[in-house]
């Protein structure tokens, strides 16, 4: 019995939210630990409940999407406890990293049973994020990807929004600095990657890490329609440097700045835009992971 004081933070916006947190908290109770559990009406009153009541905690579970993760980063790196991931969203990329099973009671025996991974954050204009922050192409995907569409097709909405992103897609000036280095092109889309999976199981690059230090970074050149679905299954696979219409780079930081000002889609929300500073701080949150055998 662990007897570990637990605060579980569900957010409450998927259907299924309530029934999953109920029963995340039996399985931990039922590992000994002492559940305070919380389903808040509105989303946006998670990270004061991370803040007032996590450093009374032994540990933080939180149910949620990529967003809400995303959003609860600064309060969980305020509350300095490690992270428990119920993974209750449409992507789900941050469990992906980490292989933590979808099903709430598994995910749950993860806290109880696994080790802990100390993990770097990205910072994008002073903002933390865990996955992925991109622009260009990907807010178009991501401003389709919502509503009722979102909600019926799950991650079956991805495909369709990136094919209606292609029609109103135009090329953007950039300009990349890194490591003392400057580039100036023209693109469809930027990614910067501090995790590894991003956009419903793309991956940024097939060596990267969320714990190494850095950001995994790549912009496309201008395609069409036709060239950016070919893009895809070298997205999946994180294959893009065997693309010459494709250009990577790793760096601990980064700069980026473009014509016109571009929106950013920082873990699944478009919530920033250029210009942007791109950062890691190093080893930031400790998670549970599924123990390794």
């Amino acid at each position: 019995m662990s007897g570990k004081r637990t605060l579980l933070i569900v957010n409450p916006g998927g259907g299924d939210a309530a029934d999953a947190g109920r029963r995340a908290c039996r399985t931990l109770e039922t590992g000994g630990d002492r559940v305070d559990f919380h389903l808040p009406e509105d989303p946006a009153e998670i990270s004061d409940l991370i803040r007032s009541l996590g450093p009374a905690s032994d540990r933080i579970v939180l149910g949620g999407g990529d967003g809400t993760f995303s959003h609860s980063a600064e309060a969980l790196l305020d509350a300095g406890r490690p992270f428990g991931i119920l993974p209750l969203g449409t992507a789900n990329d941050l469990a992906r990293t980490f292989a933590i099973p979808h099903e709430p009671e598994r995910a749950a025996r993860v806290v109880l049973r696994g080790g802990l991974r100390r993990i770097d954050l990205g910072i994008v204009n002073g903002r933390p994020f865990f996955n992925v922050a991109s622009l260009g192409f990907s807010v178009k995907v991501a401003n389709y990807h919502t509503g009722e569409r979102k909600k019926r097709l799950k991650l079956l909405s991805y495909p369709l929004s990136w094919l209606d992103a292609q029609r109103d897609m135009k090329p953007f000036e950039a300009r990349i600095t890194w490591n003392g280095d400057t580039k100036k092109t023209k693109s469809t889309m930027i990614a910067v990657g501090n995790g590894v999976h991003y956009g419903g199981g793309l991956t940024i690059a097939d060596d990267a890490a969320i714990d190494d230090g850095w950001l995994d970074v790549y912009y496309v050149k201008p395609l069409g329609p036709w060239g950016m679905l070919k893009l895809l299954p070298y997205l999946k696979f994180g294959a893009l440097k065997r693309r010459q219409d494709v250009r990577t780079l790793r760096a601990a930081a980064v700069r980026v700045e473009t014509t016109p000002t571009q929106e950013i889609n920082v873990d699944g929300d478009v919530i920033a835009e250029t210009p942007a500073d791109f950062s890691v701080l190093p080893k930031a949150l400790e998670v549970f992971v599924p123990a390794t055998k």
